[in-house]
């Protein structure tokens, strides 16, 4: 029988970039969850003490893109998910995410403030179109992103924050690598 890993809770910010030609900025990763596993996340992470959403977001797109973006430009929160999600058998961290979207001239990201573990996990940045979104809609965290981006692309900004289905990677003593509520995409 395995010890029960430890389990932290975390509150994260995380920031929808869309440049001029309505793509969005994703981060990929292969191979860190397991062979041939690819999946790709948004940019943003945790919320350090004192720290308010808001300026987390604004130092998280910094760290891992390089941008630099005005607090007053983040708008309200589009949208929220949460659930469990870990990368060793050890630890499961419980994550409370929200998500801003935000409009930006097209630029290539300067990575060099990733820390050595999204280094490792995040092998490539990637500016996605809303069709190449929905056709990998499956294997991005948040689930769903697709239907959101349509939305906000077009200039709706939801009145209250869309929830998203988790989905993400988690350990199962049991089973391995698992995905945690993989939702069934069924409204691309």
């Amino acid at each position: 029988m395995s010890a029960e890993p430890e389990c932290l809770r975390r509150r994260c910010a995380r920031v929808l970039l869309a440049d001029e030609d309505d793509r969005v900025l994703l981060f990929y990763s292969r191979d860190y969850m397991g062979p041939g596993v690819e999946y790709y996340v948004t940019p943003g992470g945790g919320i350090d003490e004192g720290e308010t959403l808001v300026e987390a977001a604004v130092r998280e797109v910094f760290e891992e893109t390089g941008l630099r973006i005005d607090p007053g430009a983040l708008g309200p929160v589009v949208a929220e998910s949460e659930g469990d999600w870990s990368d060793s058998p050890e630890l499961v961290i419980h994550s409370s995410d929200a998500y801003f979207f935000l409009r930006v001239p097209h630029f290539d990201p300067v990575r060099d403030g990733l820390e050595q573990v999204e280094q490792a996990e995040f092998t490539a940045a990637r500016w996605l179109t809303l069709d190449q979104v929905a056709a990998t809609d499956d294997r991005i965290f948040p689930a769903r992103l697709a239907h959101l981006l349509k939305g906000l692309l077009a200039g709706a900004v939801p009145v209250a924050p869309v929830r998203l289905p988790w989905g993400a990677w988690r350990w199962d003593a049991d089973r391995d690598w698992t995905v945690t509520e993989r939702a069934t995409i069924l409204d691309r």
